[in-house]
């Protein structure tokens, strides 16, 4: 059994000379062998220098490859994928430092799930000592709603750290590098309905060493709301809507109703003055705590809705949404 472990990254050299000697020096059994592929999506910090001096200290291992800049982790994972020789393909993100076993663990589930459509999630952790970062509020996957699922949906296919069968993933679908968000959703869809059977896979685990800071978390949430109404458009699932929240007779009215009034409960508490009283409690005083989870969730979550507000009114003045189609040259399917 032969893993590769696919990374993009972009302007990340610091974090991966930390996390480098984890995914280098992981634990195997015997009958399996691993690669770890990082490409780096047109980095302008000492990424290159750092993955050249990784690449020759451990050429059996590690190797990169180098692409122009895409703005999006799509394009570098395809191209990894690409470039891979394994039997089985494990994405992680660059900020993911895998934990000892973590490759042995994928590969033991493959063997386990021969079948070319078993795919698996592994666990990607706040390490205890980030847990008091404010920031650690955005990053923590809500991994004890799947725990007992037997089989995932594509809401669940968490590109931070997940494992396909490379030909499978070759034959079924892989990143639609239009997307520059939200593209891990959009591939699961495309290989659940190939018939990808998702299992959750604890033994699989990584630390998660965020990276968001409070200074970044209002253009990070106006990001996300855009990517929402993109995604939403692209694919009108109602169940993709329940999870992000959306507003839509599709959803069914009851949850419409109960959206609708929860929206004017976050308006009346969203302003200066609730604002101005959560900092004085010491919502940003750098120390995480209920006070600076409600205080940062009013800034993303407002941040958000005026994101996928903004993309509404773009889409219905008839302006170029984010996704271009691939034959009438856009996507536009309507409102949400």
């Amino acid at each position: 059994m032969r893993i590769s472990v696919v990374i993009p990254t972009f302007n990340r050299a610091r974090l991966i000379r930390s996390t480098i000697p984890a995914l280098v020096g992981q634990q195997v059994g015997p009958g399996v062998t691993y690669e770890v592929i990082f490409v780096d999506n047109g980095s302008s910090d000492d990424t290159r220098s750092v993955l050249a001096e990784a690449e020759r200290a451990a050429p059996e291992v590690l190797r990169h490859r180098s692409i122009a800049p895409t703005g999006g982790p799509s394009a570098p994972r395809n191209v990894g994928i690409r470039a891979a020789d394994g039997d089985a393909i494990v994405i992680l993100d660059d900020d993911v430092l895998p934990d000892p076993g973590l490759v042995q663990a994928y590969a033991e589930f493959h063997r386990a799930h021969p079948e070319p459509h078993h795919a698996a999630v592994g666990e990607a952790y706040v390490p205890e000592d980030l847990l008091a970062d404010p920031m650690s509020l955005f990053h923590a996957f809500p991994y004890d709603s799947v725990r007992n699922l037997d089989r995932l949906r594509y809401l669940h296919f968490w590109t931070c750290n997940v494992s396909v069968k490379r030909q499978f993933m070759l034959e079924k679908g892989m990143f639609d590098e239009r997307f520059l968000y939200n593209e891990d959703m959009i591939c699961g869809h495309r290989l659940e309905e190939g018939g990808m059977h998702l299992h959750f896979l604890p033994a699989a685990r990584g630390q998660h060493l965020h990276q968001m800071t409070p200074a970044g978390l209002e253009a990070k949430g106006i990001f996300t709301g855009r990517w929402i109404h993109a995604t939403c458009q692209y694919l009108p699932d109602p169940e993709l809507k329940r999870k992000f929240g959306v507003i839509d007779p599709s959803i069914g009215w009851s949850l419409v109703a109960r959206r609708l009034a929860n929206r004017a409960g976050f308006r009346l508490i969203d302003n200066p003055l609730t604002r101005a009283a959560l900092r004085a409690l010491g919502a940003t005083d750098g120390r995480r705590s209920r006070v600076s989870d409600l205080y940062y969730y009013i800034i993303f979550r407002r941040s958000v809705v005026a994101g996928y507000a903004q993309a509404r009114r773009e889409a219905k003045a008839g302006l170029a949404p984010l996704i271009a189609d691939e034959t009438s040259g856009w996507v536009n399917r309507g409102d949400v």
